[in-house]
């Protein structure tokens, strides 16, 4: 038995400002400090502890900022000594350095993923001298428009093309391989990211650089049952998106290995109440594993308000860790994305594209962590695991 939602409508208009994070503020600022000069290559950057002064965040803020600032090859970190700032490396093609890369990307919202996606992919751009011509595609484009954003990303002397592509609902299949024929027919590298044009399994000609949805739900699924978890509910907004099908094969996958525990499929609106007021009376579930943490919010203000308690009686997860999970009423157990790793390996597949076209695909999988916290330990626990 599969549920879904007959809500309809339009969801609120979502800001494109918001406040920095005090890891994007540490970043930044000491990104801007390397290129005004204040450090020069082979300089070493004040120790952890005066950064923590410095800036008055944790020492984990701090050492996360440094750690991807290695990533994208801005520092190199020596254990005992400290970090010093690298020259930043460029690819070379065979004619000249690859200057102007494109990017296509649904209009962002500040603190989601491909927010910081789309930030570290021009900070690791930066570092190998490219610079990154970042367009919104808004979602009510037809695929005749899609390819006219193509056009103009050529007209733009642009060397290649980052897509993050529309969901596949109605016409997103369309306007995805809209873009993606374009790309082929003026033979313009195209990298994928997050996800592919094409349902899971099916795969294209392109490469693809995301996270290991399929991982990062194993591990959702497998923290459940080890908690006692026996009826869980995967909750989506959109079973055709091919994320959404790996995380919910993911969870599957670690819910079979448990003979007493069964897995049920919910589709809709996480703001329904009628919907999950009839989840809750028909399949009694103990645990509910959503597709992202915007749906995961929803369904938690839907089970309060319904008297339900979380974690006590639900245990409740998400997936993306964005900088509102742990904000929320019961801050969430969800799965942490490594926006940092998607940039640098989006940034150095484009140049191995650029330079040898003719080389096969590839799909980039980077690993997912699980970040547990109250919506399924419980206050208590939680605050042990810090």
């Amino acid at each position: 038995m599969a549920y879904k939602s007959n809500a309809t409508g339009n969801s609120a208009p979502k800001s494109k400002s918001g406040i920095p994070t005090k890891y994007s503020t540490v970043y930044d600022a000491l990104l801007k400090a390397i290129r005004r000069g204040e450090y020069t290559p082979g300089s070493r950057l004040p120790t952890e502890s005066k950064l923590v002064e410095q800036f008055r965040v944790s020492r984990i803020t701090v050492i996360r900022a440094l750690r991807d600032l290695q990533s994208a090859g801005v520092l190199r970190r020596r254990r005992g000594s400290g970090s010093y700032v690298q020259a930043p490396e460029r690819t070379q093609s065979p004619n000249a350095t690859a200057e102007r890369v494109g990017a296509l990307f649904l209009p962002l919202e500040a603190g989601s993923i491909f927010f910081d996606v789309h930030r570290a992919l021009i900070r690791a751009a930066e570092c190998r001298g490219w610079h990154i011509l970042s367009r919104e595609m808004p979602l009510e484009d037809t695929p005749v428009q899609a390819a006219r954003l193509v056009e103009d990303m050529i007209a733009s002397e642009v060397k290649g093309l980052f897509y993050l592509p529309v969901p596949l609902l109605n016409k997103g299949h369309d306007v995805n391989h809209a873009i993606a024929r374009q790309c082929v027919a003026r033979n313009l590298p195209l990298v994928l990211l997050d996800r592919d044009i094409n349902l899971l399994y099916d795969r294209s000609m392109f490469d693809v650089v995301g996270s290991d949805n399929e991982l990062g739900g194993f591990l959702v699924g497998k923290h459940l049952v080890e908690l006692g978890c026996r009826r869980i509910v995967f909750f989506s907004d959109a079973r055709s998106h091919p994320t959404t099908q790996a995380r919910e094969a993911g969870v599957r996958n670690a819910v079979i290995l448990c003979p007493r525990a069964v897995c049920e499929l919910c589709s809709g609106d996480g703001d329904d109440a009628q919907l999950i007021e009839r989840l809750l009376y028909e399949f009694k579930p103990d645990a509910i594993a959503c597709v992202n943490d915007m749906t995961a919010a929803k369904v938690m203000r839907t089970l309060l308000r319904a008297g339900v308690r979380v974690p006590q009686q639900i245990k409740l997860t998400g997936f993306d860790d964005t900088t509102t999970a742990a904000l929320l009423a019961v801050p969430l157990t969800t799965v942490r994305q490594s926006a940092e790793a998607m940039g640098v390996q989006g940034v150095n597949i484009m140049a191995q594209r650029i330079v040898s076209p003719q080389l096969p695909a590839v799909t980039t999988s980077i690993a997912c962590t699980l970040v547990e916290r109250e919506s399924t330990l419980g206050h208590d626990r939680a605050s042990r695991q810090r």
